[in-house]
């Protein structure tokens, strides 16, 4: 494998699972915990399971622990995982190391002493910066929490601090969502992720919409709370290179979510975590006792795998691109796949740029804001040769 790749190690607990959620998360007390890192210890030994061929040779430049809460475990915990990591797989000393933090958690201590294991990336879970609709989203932090956990992980040393914030709440209005995002941007944080709220079947909220308790915001409102969070935020400084990721500077553009977006390896670990090498991909089981069951049992933790063609691939390819403000570049595909991904959607391209949807320069296609707000149904249309 020539490309660095990407870690990823799934924490799967949380304190309370927020009515949004449709993540494999869960909550558990002190044992489970421990089991768990015992688990993941024994993962990161086989390396994957039976799937580790694929990363032997592998160096990585960037782990990120994601979740659930990875904040749940001890700080303990967490540097024996991290100790764990280092002496199995060839970590770059310069990797990016990304952690996922809920604001409950973020003590001056506990920051500081994520910073000393070596995270220099934070991710906030704010969520929101007002009483109200933390309390609607469920969330076990307030306002003032939010703000102070920003401004203790400056003062950590974090090299990168980003945050979470989730817009299109029913019942808040356009002029709430762009007054949070003046308020987040003055307390300054590196990068920003800004999240629909998406309602899934099966949760608190799901079935709160089944119902008809809960009205779930309209299309024609999300696209122009997307197009408004957009031009904020540049308003602000902030520069949104993907549909939902904004950062000051390049040097704050996630390192480790880029892989996702441009087909680079990345090796996932713990319960449904994903994994991707080459044409390859491959995710464990999602239930975090049963994943545990079968590393301890001596078992491969995957739940499924998938070979994915050229045709595929490409496809992935272009629906990725029309997400990125960067956008989809014609020339370096046909290079990688021999074949030209606009071919067959000349009429598509050409409609899209007269509605103002696609810029085109050269062989590159830029989604516009209103493009990039319609990458879904861009993707979806798009027709292959």
């Amino acid at each position: 494998m020539t490309e660095a790749a990407g870690l990823y190690v799934h924490t799967p607990f949380c304190s309370a699972v927020c009515p949004y959620c449709d993540f494999a998360v869960a909550r558990g007390g002190g044992a489970d915990r421990e089991r768990f890192v015992a688990a993941l210890s024994r993962e990161i030994e086989n390396r994957s399971g039976r799937n580790e061929g694929a990363f032997e040779s592998a160096r990585f430049d960037t782990v990120y622990f994601g979740g659930g809460t990875p904040s749940a475990l001890s700080v303990e915990q967490l540097g024996a995982i991290r100790r764990r990591l280092v002496g199995t797989f060839a970590i770059d000393p310069e990797a990016e190391w990304t952690i996922e933090v809920n604001p409950e958690d973020a003590s001056a201590e506990s920051l500081a002493r994520w910073r000393e294991l070596g995270f220099d990336r934070i991710s906030l879970g704010l969520q929101a910066l007002d009483d109200r609709a933390l309390r609607f989203l469920g969330r076990r932090h307030d306002a003032a929490a939010s703000r102070e956990c920003v401004e203790r992980a400056r003062e950590a040393g974090f090299r990168s601090v980003s945050v979470d914030l989730i817009y299109s709440l029913p019942g808040f209005d356009a002029g709430w969502w762009l007054e949070t995002l003046d308020e987040v941007g003055a307390l300054g944080p590196d990068h920003l992720s800004c999240y629909e709220l998406t309602i899934h079947h099966g949760t608190p909220f799901g079935r709160r919409r089944d119902a008809g308790r809960l009205r779930e915001t309209g299309e024609d409102e999300r696209a122009a709370n997307f197009v408004a969070t957009h031009r904020r935020l540049a308003e602000l400084g902030y520069e949104g290179y993907e549909v939902s990721n904004f950062a000051r500077r390049e040097a704050d553009r996630s390192r480790h979510n880029r892989k996702y977006w441009r087909h680079q390896p990345y090796l996932g670990l713990g319960p449904s975590s994903h994994s991707f090498a080459g044409r390859r991909r491959w995710w464990n089981v999602a239930p975090w006792k049963d994943w545990s069951a079968a590393v301890a049992g001596g078992d491969s933790p995957v739940a499924g795998c998938e070979k994915l063609t050229d045709h595929q691939l490409l496809l992935e390819a272009v629906m990725m691109g029309l997400r990125q403000r960067s956008g989809v570049d014609c020339a370096a595909l046909e290079r990688r796949f021999g074949t030209d991904p606009a071919a067959g959607a000349a009429g598509q391209i050409e409609a899209w740029e007269k509605a103002g949807w696609l810029r085109v320069r050269g062989r590159r296609l830029e989604p516009t804001l209103e493009g990039m707000a319609r990458a879904d149904r861009l993707a979806g249309e798009w027709r292959l040769p």
